[in-house]
């Protein structure tokens, strides 16, 4: 599958800034680590006693320093098989990427900030456990100090880590992996929706950063005893949570805002991809997410009425091809009629084939069944239509394979051309013929001696110049076409057919001279014949002549 065209603004991915990810959830959670420094420096709590906070200091240095590098330390586990194969990534074809790469670099931003606030966590319970073993009596104020400030610090590292993931991976890994990948019914991938990360943005720009102030007033209230400052404090943890509340408000109605059009939109996808192109989707707004609901919507119509078009295109095709085959079957049912000479010059130039006659050196066969009178008084007329179609049948690939054309059929007789260049070629196709139809015609005597008397073919053959080409009857009721060769070669060939008795293939003197060379030919003299003025000198062909190898192997 091919990838799709990169966005001409859009910055080139570069898999190899993955080991980036490694750095960043590290100096993200440095930050957070540094966030509780500061925190701690403003000594919020200067009333606490120093010695128990000396105990809690030391065990929170050494949980400080696990949050540190533990995140990250799991974060370059998890994201070691994507790291190994960052060869592969660079100069892979999208499409052949294993599957469990691309899902684990789907879940790479949740991961690494689950990691990220697992650890925090962790931390949190450890003090815990320390501060229970410290303090005797805490009161809410301490308990905000102490155990709060880890947690509200690991939220801030976690939703830093999976928007700092997040840009990474699609700017430089999943649009190589998720190419040719897909998302919509894919169970194995894990989505994190618009209102997932408009959750998380919230958290980031509103609830943490107020969450925060909040704290602190919290804090600070318990050891105030001048009420005016007391309600100070009072009113900035009302304006804390309250803009806290606000912005959770907020980012509800946003949410709504993007997220439904977009659900709709997505199913909207799956209706046009499943086939319904007249799915249309509400444009409810001016900004993208209108845009782009219009933008559907055009493209949607569009792909309708090309659709439309294609359906039409496709009955116009489905017609056309219905006339093709109609006309294929006309073609086959004309070729057992149509001599192939006459259909590869009709192939080769359909609109004016070349059919006018012509002076063309060719060689003529006539061949008929000897006795065929007395046949049809002893057989049935079914019978005997059946006899010479089976006879004929065995001689027809004989003739074929030597490039004769049947050229004319008439009861009991055929008359075939021969005229493929050189002259002695088609003479010796001719000859060649001649004698595979006599053993053919042997052999079929054999396999029935009891069904009908023994079939004895008598064969002309004639070589030279005939006028070659088609003859155009017309009538009051059409016209006829026929396409054959005329001249004193055929009608001596027909004489030739006449002349021979029990099965002999008799050959004109010009025949005779062009194949002697590759056949045993018998001379009969000259032989006086019907319709002709001067005796025509006559050779019969007794057989092949074999060649000198075939002639040594049977020595």
């Amino acid at each position: 599958m091919a990838s799709p065209a990169r966005h001409p603004h859009a910055p080139r991915p570069r898999p190899e800034r993955l080991w980036w990810l490694i750095p960043a959830v590290l100096l993200i959670n440095l930050g957070a680590v540094g966030l509780l420094f500061v925190y701690s420096m403003l000594n919020l709590r200067p009333f606490l006693p120093g010695h128990e906070i000396s105990h809690i200091q030391l065990a929170g240095t050494v949980s400080l320093h696990a949050a540190v590098l533990l995140p990250a330390a799991l974060g370059a586990v998890y994201l070691w098989p994507l790291l190994r194969g960052l060869r592969l990534l660079r100069t892979g074809e999208p499409g052949r990427y294993p599957a469990p790469w691309i899902e684990r670099a789907a879940r790479a931003p949740l991961v690494l900030a689950a990691l990220s606030l697992a650890t925090w966590l962790l931390l949190d319970g450890f003090l815990i456990a320390r501060v229970l073993s410290v303090f005797e009596h805490l009161t809410p104020g301490t308990w905000a100090h102490l155990v709060i400030r880890p947690l509200l610090a690991g939220l801030i590292a976690a939703t830093a880590v999976f928007f700092a993931a997040e840009h990474l991976c699609r700017t430089h890994l999943w649009p190589l992996l998720f190419a040719s990948t897909p998302i919509e019914g894919n169970p194995r991938l894990w989505k994190i929706r618009v209102g997932h990360r408009l959750f998380l943005l919230w958290m980031a720009i509103s609830f943490l950063p107020l969450g925060a102030i909040a704290l602190t007033a919290f804090i600070r209230i318990e050891g105030l005893e001048d009420p005016i400052h007391r309600q100070v404090m009072w009113a900035i943890l009302l304006i804390g949570a309250s803009g806290s509340l606000g912005g959770a408000w907020l980012a509800w109605l946003l949410t709504r805002a993007m997220s439904r059009p977009l659900r709709d939109l997505e199913g909207a996808m799956g209706r046009l991809r499943g086939g319904d192109f007249s799915v249309r989707e509400r444009v409810g707004s001016t900004d993208e997410i209108g845009a782009l609901a219009g933008g559907f919507n055009l493209m949607a119509g569009r792909l309708a009425e090309s659709y439309q078009a294609l359906e039409a295109r496709n009955r116009e095709l489905a017609g056309a091809l219905e006339r093709v085959a109609f006309l294929e079957s006309v073609k086959r049912g004309l070729d057992r009629f149509v001599p192939d000479t006459v259909r590869r010059l009709i192939e080769e130039n359909p609109d004016s084939p070349s059919l006018d006659k012509a002076p063309k050196d060719v060689t003529v066969l006539f061949l008929d069944i000897e006795g065929y009178t007395r046949l049809s008084e002893q057989l049935p007329r079914e019978e005997l239509s059946q006899l010479v179609e089976r006879y004929f049948s065995l001689y027809l690939s004989d003739i074929r394979r030597e490039g004769g054309d049947i050229n004319e059929t008439a009861g009991d007789g055929l008359m075939i051309l021969f005229q493929e260049p050189p002259p002695d070629a088609h003479a010796a196709a001719a000859v060649r013929a001649a004698l595979a139809v006599r053993a053919k015609t042997q052999a079929a005597n054999q396999e029935a001696p009891d069904r009908h008397p023994p079939i004895a073919v008598n064969i002309g053959i004639a070589s030279g110049e005939c006028h070659v080409g088609s003859t155009r009857l017309q009538g009051v009721a059409g016209e006829r076409w026929t396409f054959t060769a005329t001249g004193p070669v055929t009608n001596l060939a027909a004489r030739l057919r006449d002349q021979a008795r029990q099965g002999q293939i008799l050959l004109s003197a010009d025949t005779a001279r062009r194949t002697r060379e590759g056949f045993r030919l018998r001379s009969l003299g000259p032989l006086a014949l019907k319709n002709i003025a001067a005796p025509v000198e006559t050779w019969e062909a007794e057989g092949e002549i074999a060649a000198p190898a075939a002639r040594s192997g049977e020595a």
